[in-house]
């Protein structure tokens, strides 16, 4: 019996070494290709440990409505492997138990669209007072917590543990000594993650043990994400990357990522070197029905600039006082369309309107007048075109059973008087051969005196761009030539 345990004893510790360097890592399968190779290389980056989560910030403080129920869609189309949160899930400030659980039952309904785990983080208006700190703990259980995947440990604090509100959060003696114990638990991670609501390290009032976890983190590599502020904002401290996150549907003006502001979901890809972070804005993220045929087809009038055209202001000699011409908006789709005009300021030339908006009903058409008035007589040469823009868009609300964002073209008008110009016709026949024979000379002639529509600081003379042209008929055909 004691030769047979020894026998057995024997093999595992032969076998045991080879199967650990089996790598059964899936790996791309090529024909073998001498000499210049059509890719970089096969080293493809799917090391075992790495792995990818997200993360989502304040949905409350201000919420607008939907934001966050399209963050959970969106995420559900990238799949990460579970996701974290950093607290204001619900408004809170209250003690209404009904209207608790009402803002609780809400959010809840929202998580249940996830597709994949969800971790919950108390927020101050998620824990402000006793009677919200007790709804949580009967919901929730744990008001901070850790657990470990993959070799990194996700430690999940309460910064509320006081029920002090905005600006003054803490970790109590209690939940710092939670923290030292499972910091000695789990020394030998290679990553630590710490998520919480309030940055107790950029908070004037007192934090209580706070500092007392920066100790316990500096001599182990660590990342910690939080809240609160509604402003992405990017540390370097305490040997260690930490990190306020932007809303995803807490209030904002959103003036953009270069002021930190901006609906996001943090995605992490975890590596042996730490956490890669990429911060995805919610309106980049599209499923593949954000452009269909259907959409293509709906999209054509505004690619080809179809949806506007603009009656061309002839006078009938070289003087102009006043003229009223039409815009002709046009909407050859289902749907209804928005047309946004403004006219920019001329100094010689008085719109008779400076801003202008319609909604054009599914396939109609409507005309705009605009009139003209000169601030005096003047000749047509001396008059600079007047610039008008104008934005169309579908609102992608408007378009029942598409999933798609509101889809916008802007076009520039350059309106100038002209003067009505006689066509004579030909006396000899036009041969459509390229020759310009036919033609002694040209009517008409664009050199550097005529308006560049690209880069004007380019245009250097004749040389640059120019070009004549002239038209004449005879019984059957209208001819150009250039």
């Amino acid at each position: 019996m004691r030769t047979f345990t020894c026998f057995v004893a024997l093999f595992l510790i032969a076998v045991l070494p080879l199967q650990a360097q089996e790598d059964n890592s899936p790996r791309i399968i090529i024909e073998s290709i001498e000499g210049a190779k059509p890719f970089t290389s096969l080293d493809v980056n799917n090391e075992a440990e790495n792995f990818q989560f997200a993360i989502v910030s304040d949905r409350t403080g201000g919420h607008r409505p939907g934001i966050f129920l399209d963050g959970v869609r969106k995420l559900n189309l990238l799949q990460p492997e579970f996701v974290m949160s950093v607290g204001d899930l619900i408004e809170g400030y209250t003690t209404d138990e009904a209207e608790i659980d009402r803002q609780w039952t809400e959010f809840n309904g929202f998580i249940d669209e996830l597709t994949v785990p969800f971790f919950y983080v108390p927020g101050n208006h998620d824990y402000t007072n006793d009677v919200l700190a007790e709804e949580w703990k009967e919901r929730f259980g744990k008001d901070y917590y850790h657990f470990t995947y993959n070799d990194v440990l996700f430690l999940c604090l309460n910064s509320e543990d006081n029920v002090r509100g905005a600006g003054r959060g803490t970790i109590g003696d209690e939940q710092y000594e939670y923290v030292k114990r499972t910091l000695a638990e789990n020394a030998d991670v290679k990553w630590t993650l710490v998520f919480m609501h309030q940055p107790l390290w950029d908070q004037e009032a007192e934090t209580k043990r706070w500092a007392d976890v920066e100790t316990l983190l500096t001599n182990r590599e660590h990342s910690v994400f939080v809240g609160h502020r509604h402003r992405y904002v990017k540390y370097e401290r305490n040997n260690g990357n930490y990190y306020i996150l932007a809303t995803t549907g807490g209030g904002s003006p959103l003036r953009g990522p270069e002021l930190g502001e901006f609906d996001h979901v943090a995605w992490i890809t975890m590596t042996d070197e730490g956490p890669i972070i990429a911060n995805l804005a919610l309106d980049g993220i599209w499923s593949d029905e954000v452009f269909t045929e259907e959409t293509a087809q709906l999209m054509q009038p505004l690619l080809q600039s179809q949806a506007i055209s603009v009656e061309p202001l002839l006078v009938q000699d070289n003087t102009f006082e006043a003229y009223e011409t039409e815009l002709k908006l046009t909407n050859n789709s289902d749907v209804p369309m928005q047309i946004d005009l403004t006219v920019q300021a001329n100094p010689k030339l008085i719109p008779s309107f400076g801003a202008l908006s319609r909604e054009i009903s599914p396939n109609s058409v409507e005309v705009v007048k605009l009139g003209l008035r000169a601030t005096e007589p003047i000749t047509l040469d001396s008059i600079s075109p007047l610039v008008l823009h104008s934005t169309t868009a579908y609102q992608g609300d408007n378009i029942p059973g598409m999933e798609m964002p509101e889809v916008s073209f802007e076009s520039t008008y350059r309106l100038r008087p002209e003067k009505v110009a006689v066509i004579s016709p030909t006396e000899s026949a036009v041969q459509i051969d390229g020759s310009l024979d036919e033609w002694s000379e040209f009517a008409y002639t664009v050199g550097k005196n005529g308006y560049v529509d690209s880069d004007p600081f380019s245009h250097q003379g004749d040389e640059d761009a120019s070009f004549q042209f002239d038209v004449t008929y005879d019984d059957d055909y209208l001819y150009v030539g250039a």
